[in-house]
């Protein structure tokens, strides 16, 4: 019965989705400087274009309403780079990922080397067809500027102190018991920015890059999100989608509510919309 609610709510989506007669352009607008575009003042001229977002009902575990009904993007770029400002309504910011609770996320998605027709999957990708993925982490953005999750936060009833093997053992020693960081896990690393960069061809293939170019800064205003996501314009690798001046590529976009348990697949999205850059 689920599997068939899915399928019907799913076929009730894309309906709605056809319904709309060739979706308005996300128009990156042309503006003067160079380097990474991270103040929301930068997107000031910008026109926005408001995406209503879907129920993620391609894979499990499935997300029957959505929680996040529309997202609205602005985007701007420079000599060499684009910035991109998503803004929605919710009312919790959710600020740390526990055991129990998750972070608000946001992401957006290019397409790498293919156009048109060629287009890959707009989830994660297809085998064959790789898309760039720049996912912003509320949590990553917390850890930044208040230091990382401690003990204290997640046990609050526990005895109030950190535990690092290494400030007793001898280092080598020490990071066998320091579980995914020990072992090199890139989602377990100290973070130097608040996006991190990813790429992959189809579900459960999503991969960190090694280069890790991409930015970003958020801030909520007890109503809502505004969150900037910058980049360079030009491919910096196999895995990096080109943004060129004067030309056009395509977007996705996702948006996850941790007050609402949306992590992972959980969460609304919209597939590729088609983006226009200014000379």
């Amino acid at each position: 019965m689920r599997s068939l609610l899915a399928l019907l709510a799913l076929l009730c989506a894309a309906g709605a989705a056809l319904a709309q007669e060739g979706p308005a352009p996300v128009a990156v607008a042309s503006v003067a400087g160079r380097g990474p575009i991270d103040a929301e003042s930068a997107f000031a001229g910008a026109p926005p274009a408001t995406i209503t977002l879907l129920p993620q009902l391609i894979t499990t575990p499935f997300t029957m309403t959505p929680s996040v009904a529309s997202v609205t993007v602005r985007a701007v770029h420079n000599a060499d780079h684009a910035g991109f400002l998503l803004e929605w309504a919710d009312a919790t910011a959710n600020l740390r990922t526990g055991i129990d609770r998750f972070g608000d996320m946001a992401a957006i998605a290019f397409p790498v080397g293919a156009t048109g027709a060629a287009l890959p999957a707009p989830f994660m990708g297809n085998p064959g067809g790789r898309v760039q993925i720049l996912q912003w982490r509320a949590d990553w953005q917390t850890d930044l500027e208040r230091g990382p999750l401690t003990i204290a936060e997640l046990y609050p009833n526990a005895y109030p102190g950190d535990f690092y093997p290494e400030d007793h053992l001898p280092p080598a020693e020490g990071a066998k018991f320091r579980g995914a960081l020990g072992a090199g896990n890139p989602m377990s690393e100290r973070h130097t920015s608040s996006v991190q960069d990813l790429m992959a061809e189809g579900f459960g293939s999503l991969t960190p890059r090694e280069k890790q170019s991409a930015r970003g800064r958020a801030r909520h205003d007890g109503a809502g999100w505004h969150v900037v996501i910058t980049r360079v314009l030009a491919s910096d690798g196999d895995s990096s989608a080109a943004l060129v001046p004067g030309a056009g590529t395509s977007l996705a976009v996702a948006v996850w509510d941790g007050e609402k348990g949306e992590v992972g697949a959980r969460k609304a999205w919209a597939g590729w919309l088609p983006v226009e850059i200014a000379k």
